[in-house]
């Protein structure tokens, strides 16, 4: 078994530089604590990453049946809602109503003159314009009255 190992590392040197420094490594006191020390902080950080992923499939293991039922009672309650519907329907006679009418005071008709709109818009400016010049001069009373 030595001679095989021996002869794979002949035939990969990297490797075998890699094993001859951490063979040096482990003769100085300091440099294998800092080896030990790293190593020990991977080993941990493995250790928590397995129980953080055991917890995830534990609870999710335990909550797979409660979702199963979550879903099975929706989509029951959905079917019975539109069989309920359907039945309602033929067994009532419920026709479809008509949709509600909108009142004619805020119907504009959709093709306008280009010159009649451009007045409406012009006039709404305007009326804009003086309410705005007119709450600036209740602005400047009030700020001449405080002072």
């Amino acid at each position: 078994m030595a001679s095989s190992v021996n002869q794979w590392l002949q035939d990969h040197p990297a490797v075998f530089r890699l094993v001859q420094m951490l063979l040096w490594a482990s003769n100085h006191p300091l440099i294998s604590f800092v080896i030990f020390i790293i190593l020990f902080a991977i080993s941990l950080s493995l250790i928590k990453a397995l129980g953080r992923l055991f917890e995830i499939l534990g609870l999710s293991i335990l909550k797979a049946p409660f979702n199963l039922f979550l879903v099975l009672i929706g989509s029951t309650f959905k079917f019975l809602g539109t069989f309920g519907g359907f039945a309602f329907k033929r067994l009532g006679g419920v026709k479809n109503a008509d949709p509600p009418v909108l009142e004619a005071s805020n119907f504009q008709p959709i093709e306008m003159d280009k010159q009649q709109r451009i007045t409406e818009i012009s006039s709404r400016l305007e009326a804009i314009s003086q309410e705005q010049n007119e709450l600036l001069q209740e602005l400047t009373t009030l700020i001449k009255t405080e002072s």
